[in-house]
């Protein structure tokens, strides 16, 4: 619901909205109240303010969708197909082949409840001030305000551990300022912009937890502590700040010849000793179409060649990165006494870290012909990742723990297009029609000496210790590294290619099978209208990655935590039924005979797709019509259809993993299901 309104001096607008939405997955619900107001106002001759507030409060339901293997569509996926989900007395049955502590996907649902409530603010103020002719300053002024809560409780009746319960409170709040100085100069055919801009920002997070397990009654939830026999609380602050300047000037010639040239100074507290960053770029831009050698001829219209270079920084580590953090220790000394000590934990201090930087180099053609109705631009871009933060390990014989290095090296290289065009405009029919693409080509070109960084082990008893992923020079990030599968041997078991010929396999034949990241993307939008009707498509395609299916190693390998066969696909096509032909080793093959399996080429399969986005249709029925209103009728569907060859639910789904494992984001071992989604809807303008 919207209400606006105001007077040649004022305007204001004020609008609320309630979205309930019940997932797919059972017990899953989220709702969002929404509310926001603004008011603009030209108060003087000289002073024009605007107040912005948007407000929300936001109450998701679910239950147990953590991290890792154990999430809740990867077990109802691998649950044992012939037990029922409630034994005869009421109890949640146990696939007896699951290591986990939970498998019942639909009592983990509906026992390990979960609440999140999140309430968010964000207010903004700009008052800008016309000084004199040409001059202007403007201040903005605003605060972000986040409280999330979270409460969490699990039972005994699904799982053979306690049972626990959690209470978390997480509180951010994040003040910023900017102001902007500009003078604005015309004379003869020149044209001058010049900008100062200061800007702070400062943040602060406040954390508090409470957990407790083996709860003697279920009865009260998450909401009594005390009745936990083992509790633990902990908590957290952190702040940063981020102190900015930034000038630019800006030249324009005829409306041919266009200059800018920026420099940006960033301070921030996260770091120690080199706390600055300073980042120049310079654009230039001819717009040929203004030329008078232009103006007498058809074929082309409004030609723009573009050029720029410039550097951007990153500051992404925690406020205390790069502090060296002690942590507590016992100590034996003279016989059995104990003492305190301190030594450097799981952090070491490294003072002299400063800015991650980005070179990028742009260069553009912008051109339009058959009279603007078919429209071109086209991007060549070259991205340079230099000093990037990484974050090494130290060997645990050396005390372990972990430091930031200014080290890593990426280059990112590729074309961005657009074309746009009018196919068809009649008076009763049109089409439009939008491409847009992107090439990529992702390479780490420097890891600071290191010869590899392997990734994360997201899945444990699914795969070997030392994870699927690699980062190495010349790789793409998200490169698979594992075994060439070479079909089944003359026994019915996996067999691989012995790339170093030694005679037998190991780790040494492994080698680079795939990337997780894609080559081109695109999205293509259709608008066709036919006299009072609209129809909307738009597409959305991926092509060139890869991505390792471990949802269909589980339901076809009796290994690790989900022993029991449950695809279709391994009854029929196991060597014990189709011998040479078949893709599945015999039953008598458990355990880590089959795990290397699992990252090999036999479970990487591509990822590429295109997609039915959207589809929106609506019909226009006019006021002399309707007499009381203009009405448009709107039947809109998300997720139309997908072509791909990727035997998983989704290609481009995002697996539950933990944060700071984006290396490992071609892994699929279950993602929450993608929806297909049928709106109806009704616009009136009075």
């Amino acid at each position: 619901m919207t209400f606006s309104g105001g007077s040649d001096k004022t305007q204001y607008l004020v609008s609320g909205n309630y979205v309930g939405q019940d997932g797919v997955v059972i017990e899953n619900k989220n709702e969002r109240f929404q509310a926001r107001a603004n008011i603009t106002s030209q108060v003087t001759d000289w002073l024009h303010v605007t107040a912005d507030v948007n407000a929300s409060h936001n109450i998701r339901r679910s239950g147990d969708f953590s991290a890792g293997k154990g999430n809740i569509v990867n077990v109802a996926m691998n649950y044992s197909p012939v037990l029922g989900i409630l034994n005869e007395d009421g109890s949640y049955t146990r696939d007896p082949y699951s290591a986990l502590t939970q498998n019942n996907p639909v009592g983990m649902l509906k026992e390990q409840t979960g609440e999140t409530i999140t309430d968010i603010v964000n207010a903004r103020m700009d008052l800008k001030f016309d000084i004199l002719p040409g001059l202007t300053f403007t201040t903005s002024n605003g605060i972000d305000y986040n409280d999330l809560k979270a409460y969490s409780f699990s039972t005994k009746k699904v799982t053979n551990s306690n049972n626990s319960m959690g209470n978390n409170d997480t509180y951010r709040m994040t003040l910023q300022t900017t102001n902007n100085l500009t003078y604005t100069n015309k004379w003869g055919d020149h044209a001058l912009t010049a900008t100062a801009v200061y800007e702070a920002t400062h943040s602060e997070t406040r954390y508090m937890a409470l957990n407790g397990s083996g709860l003697l009654t279920e009865s009260v939830g998450w909401w009594n502590v005390n009745m936990a026999g083992s509790r633990t609380a902990s908590n957290s602050y952190s702040e940063w700040a981020l102190m900015s300047g930034v000038g630019r000037v800006m030249y324009n010639y005829k409306d041919r010849y266009m200059l800018t040239g920026t420099i940006r100074a960033d301070g921030s507290s996260k770091f120690q000793n080199k706390k600055w960053g300073y980042f120049p770029s310079i654009a230039a831009a001819w717009s040929l179409g203004n030329e008078d050698f232009m103006q007498n001829q058809n074929l082309v219209q409004d030609m723009k060649i573009r050029a720029s270079y410039g550097v951007i920084g990153s500051q992404a580590i925690d406020p205390y990165g790069t502090l060296g953090l002690m942590q507590q220790a016992m100590y034996a000394f003279g016989g059995s006494s104990q003492y305190t000590g301190y030594w450097i934990g799981t952090s070491v201090a490294t003072p002299d870290l400063t800015w991650e930087t980005t070179h990028q180099l742009d260069l553009g053609l912008d051109f339009s012909i058959l009279n603007h109705r078919l429209n071109f631009s086209f991007d060549y871009f070259d991205k340079k990742t230099k000093d990037g933060l990484l974050q090494r390990t130290i060997a645990n014989y050396d005390g372990g723990g972990s430091y930031w290095v200014n080290a890593a090296e990426v280059s990112n290289r590729g074309i961005d297009f657009s074309i746009d065009a009018t196919v068809f405009d009649t008076q009763d029919f049109s089409w439009s029609t939008t491409l847009n693409g992107t090439y990529l080509k992702n390479e780490v070109t420097g890891l600071g000496g290191l010869d590899f960084v392997s990734g994360s082990t997201p899945a444990a008893g699914m795969i070997p210790n030392d994870g699927v992923t690699r980062v190495e020079v010349g790789q793409p990030i998200g490169a698979f590294y594992g075994y060439v599968w070479n079909g089944l041997d003359k026994n019915g078991r996996d067999s691989f290619v012995d790339l170093d010929g030694s005679g037998s396999i190991d780790s040494n034949d492994r080698t680079f099978i795939g990337k997780a990241n894609p080559d081109f993307t695109l999205g293509w939008n259709n608008t066709f209208r036919w006299k009072n009707w609209d129809l909307n498509l738009f597409f959305t395609g991926s092509f060139g990655a890869d991505r390792l299916n471990l949802v269909r190693f589980t339901g076809t390998a009796m290994t690790g935590d989900f022993a029991f066969i449950t695809l279709r696909e391994y009854l029929n096509d196991n060597y014990d039924v189709a011998r040479e032909a078949a893709r599945y080793p015999s039953v008598t093959v458990t355990n880590n005979d089959y795990q290397s399996a699992s990252t090999s080429t036999k479970f990487l399969e591509s990822a590429s797709y295109f997609r039915l986005d959207n589809l929106s249709l609506s019909y226009n029925l006019p006021k002399s019509v309707a007499k009381f209103a203009d009405l448009r009728f709107t039947f809109s569907c998300q997720n139309l259809f997908t072509i791909t060859s990727y035997k998983g639910m989704d290609p481009a789904g995002i697996s539950f993993m933990s944060s700071g494992v984006d290396v490992n984001d071609g892994i699929d071992f279950g993602a929450y299901p993608l929806t297909r989604t049928y709106t109806l809807g009704v616009r009136m303008n009075f």
